[in-house]
């Protein structure tokens, strides 16, 4: 009896393993992978990988043809039901980069020059042709936002205002937007422009700024620039001191000056 109750308890303790596993799986292939959508535009990151499922009617045999249609038209590969893993036609510009993982044409390491729209043909065979099924994939690739460089113009010391511009090198469908971070923790106030003026003497508070540049498959933040509105405030208060002391010092020199010119001529005179 003990034999027994051990031997259900492990089979479904396998079962239970068995199903997790497979969970995790499905997990681990979403989380690397972008599945391609009939009639909708999937936008994948370069270097991704791109799932175009096989949707298929319950045939004994069918041959599958996948192909770019636009920009250019022509074969990337086909392949038979009865042997999936042997492809017959890879076109040049996709070789090791594409091949079929259970009901999946994968598509490795995308990169832009693979945008375009695709299409998957699936043909039935019996004695004799009996159907087609045809379905189109539209993918956009982009490459990831790297981060926004910065850049200061102008000071508080010498001007009225100070700008602030921002920039993503050589990058396509970027939006950029700077966001304004009080000291005190406010909610951030954001500008969606590319180039920001801070008016010197109508800001009453020094705040933290940040660039912020997104395209459809990642974002990228600047580091942070810190304006001292403070700084200004500080130059004119040290100008406004040196104009009093230069003139005190030039008094002074002047008077000393003086006091020895005539204890020279008190000496000369008494020589006499």
């Amino acid at each position: 009896m003990m034999q027994k109750f051990t031997m259900k308890f492990s089979d479904s303790f396998y079962v239970h393993i068995f199903k997790l596993a497979s969970v995790l799986h499905l997990f681990v292939v979403c989380g690397e992978t972008l599945l391609a959508r009939v009639g909708a535009i999937s936008k994948a990151a370069a270097g991704e990988q791109v799932q175009f499922p096989i949707q298929y009617q319950a045939w004994d045999l069918y041959d599958v043809t996948f192909r770019l249609r636009y920009p250019m038209s022509f074969k990337i590969l086909t392949c038979k039901s009865n042997n999936p893993e042997k492809l017959y036609i890879v076109h040049p510009l996709y070789q090791h980069r594409v091949g079929i993982d259970r009901d999946f044409v994968m598509l490795n390491d995308v990169q832009v020059n693979d945008t375009g729209e695709y299409e998957m043909h699936i043909d039935y065979y019996g004695t004799e042709l009996k159907n087609r099924d045809q379905r189109t994939f539209r993918i956009q690739v982009f490459e990831p936002v790297p981060q926004p460089e910065t850049v200061i113009l102008g000071n508080c010391a010498s001007s009225s205002n100070i700008t602030l511009s921002c920039s993503v090198f050589n990058e396509t469908n970027v939006l950029i937007h700077w966001e304004k971070v009080s000291s005190s923790g406010a909610l951030p106030e954001t500008y969606n422009s590319t180039v920001i003026v801070i008016d010197c003497v109508t800001e009453e508070k020094q705040h933290v700024y940040r660039c912020i540049a997104e395209n459809p498959v990642s974002n990228a933040t600047s580091d942070q620039v810190t304006v001292d509105l403070h700084k200004g405030s500080q130059a004119n208060g040290k100008r406004n001191y040196l104009t009093v002391l230069v003139p005190m010092v030039m008094a002074v020199l002047v008077l000393i000056i003086m006091c020895l010119w005539k204890a020279l001529h008190s000496n000369i005179s008494t020589s006499d």
